[in-house]
């Protein structure tokens, strides 16, 4: 399968992730139906995601975890932030998040 890189557009990283989650399932031995009862989405829900189509996220958090991978999101979101000490070791400082003031407000 192709690396999702981002170079590409929003509906071919759909695509590509609806492709994947096609195959996760057929590797798995599960139908459509089945996957969307073990999700409590529709069967149809089921589809558009892996058609790639736009579907609402907490559709496809329920999707990942009947299909059990929703665990994997923990590489993309690790739950820990650099250490200074680490963010040292890079040679990059840690900077502040902050809402640039206007003249009017």
């Amino acid at each position: 399968m192709p690396a999702i890189r981002s170079a590409l557009t929003g509906d071919e990283i759909a695509q590509e992730i609806g492709m994947r989650l096609r195959c996760r399932r057929l590797e798995r031995n599960i139908t459509i139906e089945a996957l969307a009862k073990r999700s409590g989405v529709g069967r149809s829900a089921v589809g558009d995601i892996e058609a790639g189509r736009d579907v609402r996220l907490s559709t496809l958090i329920k999707v990942m975890r009947g299909l059990g991978v929703l665990s994997n999101l923990d590489a993309a979101f690790p739950d820990t932030l650099p250490t200074s000490l680490a963010l040292t070791k890079r040679r990059q400082l840690r900077m502040r998040a902050y809402v640039k003031k206007t003249l009017n407000g």
